[in-house]
């Protein structure tokens, strides 16, 4: 057995990302003409090693916040989302996702929204037992509102005013 087989998953995967960077590093230096030490290229792969562990992470909760175990295209673009060359190449690769349909409830029904119900509570609310509509007698006017913001103190009110 070889060192690299006993080490674990993520020791595993730190040194193949160390081998891939000193190479890429060693390729880079050469066609420009510079000199990288092994201790720069030590850092460069713990920092992207770091930005892959964070990508990751982040890439699981957004798949978790859609209510999905498998994270997709969408959850990608919706990472590089900040990054408008690596955006704008992921949406010319990538296809156009599928038009998902809406349950909207029974076929020929509206949908409720909540303007709607709360008409609908409303329209409820006035004919409440004991009101004169229910005992046969017929309302001549609106409803008074309560006088209580007539006599409400200027103090009291909140600013909502904008800076």
């Amino acid at each position: 057995m070889s060192t690299f087989e006993n080490l674990s998953p993520t020791q595993k995967l730190r040194v193949s990302l160390y081998r891939d960077i000193r190479s890429i590093c060693t390729e880079i230096c050469h066609l420009m003409g510079l000199d990288i030490t092994k201790p720069a290229m030590e850092i460069i792969s713990e920092l992207v090693f770091k930005k892959i562990s964070m990508y990751g992470t982040d890439l699981e909760a957004f798949a978790k916040h859609a209510k999905r175990t498998v994270i997709n295209a969408e959850d990608v673009k919706l990472l590089v989302r900040r990054n408008p060359s690596l955006r704008s190449h992921l949406n010319s690769n990538l296809p156009a996702p599928k038009e998902k349909r809406r349950k909207t409830g029974t076929p020929g029904s509206k949908p409720e929204t909540p303007v709607a119900k709360t008409a609908e509570v409303l329209k409820i609310g006035s004919n409440v037992i004991g009101s004169k509509e229910t005992t046969g007698q017929k309302r001549t006017s609106a409803p008074k509102i309560d006088d209580d913001f007539e006599h409400m103190d200027i103090s009291d009110a909140i600013d909502l005013t904008i800076d």
